[in-house]
């Protein structure tokens, strides 16, 4: 009786220390260094301010088999949309396009001021038609006007 209680004891001795040794594995630290590294450890670092993470066992997880082709669409949601990379790629990619046709609108701009210029300077007389087919003088104040308006418009957006 006595040996049977003995091994009884030493049977839940043995569960009794593994049971603590798996319950430290199930914790896990970290840190922030003053890099802005974050470490992880099983072990409590001294002198850190330490945030601890509860770890199930790997015996203690639900087993999960690999879900089929159909399965796999079901159980991901959204696995057809593109990858937060691919997102900010394609933002990128969006952004530059927008940009290289401002670029190129702005610059039909600017050789259309510059043309004005090289048109209405030069000559005191400038005559247009109006929407009747008649020709018109333009006034000299309205063709100094209009050089100088688009001379600032060049100063500002052309290079």
């Amino acid at each position: 009786m006595k040996a049977r209680a003995g091994i009884l004891l030493l049977v839940f001795g043995t569960f009794l220390v593994s049971g603590s040794a798996s319950a430290q594995q199930e914790k896990m630290y970290s840190w922030t260094d003053e890099n802005g590294v974050v470490h992880f450890t099983d072990s409590k670092p001294e002198g850190q301010k330490v945030r601890v993470h509860d770890i199930r066992a790997e015996d203690s997880l639900p087993r999960v088999d690999a879900p089929t082709d159909s399965a796999a669409a079901v159980a991901q949601p959204g696995a057809n949309e593109p990858s937060l990379g691919q997102q900010r790629r394609d933002e990128i990619e969006k952004s530059r396009q927008e940009k290289q046709v401002n670029q190129a609108r702005n610059e039909a701009e600017c050789a259309s001021r510059q043309a004005e210029v090289a048109q209405l300077e030069p000559h005191r007389r400038v005559y247009n038609t109006n929407e009747k087919g008649e020709v018109e003088r333009m006034d000299d104040v309205v063709r100094v006007n209009r050089v100088a308006e688009a001379k600032a418009y060049i100063d500002k957006h052309c290079k």
